[in-house]
């Protein structure tokens, strides 16, 4: 694909793997939608962008509740007239065992990692069916390789979203839409590092490297698609 004026709607966008992800992509020729739930985090993103002569429009969503996905694929869509690519990134993790996770954790989790993912992705494949053109980029996670016992809500967050990205899959690839999961391991984001991960950060993989990935598949040839991409550090990689 080529990047070049395309608009990309990236979630998580304020800090950690989506900001890199913004900023690479923006600096690729990309329009940018960038969401976050931090007004600050956006204004900062932003302005990183335009310090490159890049493009960005910030939407401020708690994407937890419904009426904000779809404000979101709404102002993307009028400010830009379409959804060229979706970077499904917004997640939390709220470290826990199963037996310790309250309902009202398990059901944050599972509406920020997963029905976001779900409605705006809906929204957006809608968008692309119309034009036969697009692609999704679901970021996972390596825990949903092997949940450990004490990120019981997270990992079976991620695991859902490999599902629904098979299941998006199945129906894009009918109108020539991509889809691809992206599993990364441990990176040194603010969110790893509150979770209190016993490794060095200097082990870690960098947001960098997980956006280099992401702009790898985006940039394969029309006649391929990546269904599955998994970077691990190669110093220790378990959260």
């Amino acid at each position: 694909m080529d990047l070049h004026g395309k608009v990309a709607v990236i979630t998580g966008g304020g800090r950690g793997i989506g900001r890199q992800i913004a900023l690479d992509l923006a600096a690729s020729g990309c329009r940018t939608v960038v969401a976050a739930r931090s007004e600050a985090e956006l204004d900062e993103v932003a302005a990183a962008i335009a310090r490159t002569g890049g493009q960005a429009l910030t939407v401020c969503a708690d994407l937890s509740e419904a009426a904000a996905v779809d404000r979101l694929a709404d102002e993307a869509i009028r400010e830009f007239g379409a959804i060229d690519i979706l970077i499904n990134n917004a997640g939390i993790i709220i470290p826990k065992p199963l037996l310790e996770t309250t309902d009202e954790e398990w059901y944050e989790t599972f509406a920020i990692n997963v029905d976001a993912l779900f409605k705006l992705s809906k929204r957006a494949l809608a968008d692309m069916k119309r034009r036969r053109a697009g692609y999704i980029v679901n970021l996972s996670s390596t825990v949903a390789l092997g949940v450990p016992a004490h990120l019981a809500a997270y990992g079976a967050s991620k695991c859902a979203v490999a599902g629904l990205s098979e299941a998006l899959y199945e129906t894009g690839k009918e109108f020539g839409v991509k889809v691809s999961t992206v599993y990364p391991g441990i990176t040194d984001t603010r969110m790893v590092r509150d979770i209190g991960v016993a490794s060095a950060p200097a082990d870690w993989m960098l947001p960098e490297d997980i956006s280099n990935c992401v702009l790898f598949l985006l940039r394969t040839s029309e006649r391929c698609v990546v269904r599955e991409l998994v970077p691990w550090s190669t110093g220790y990689d378990k959260i």
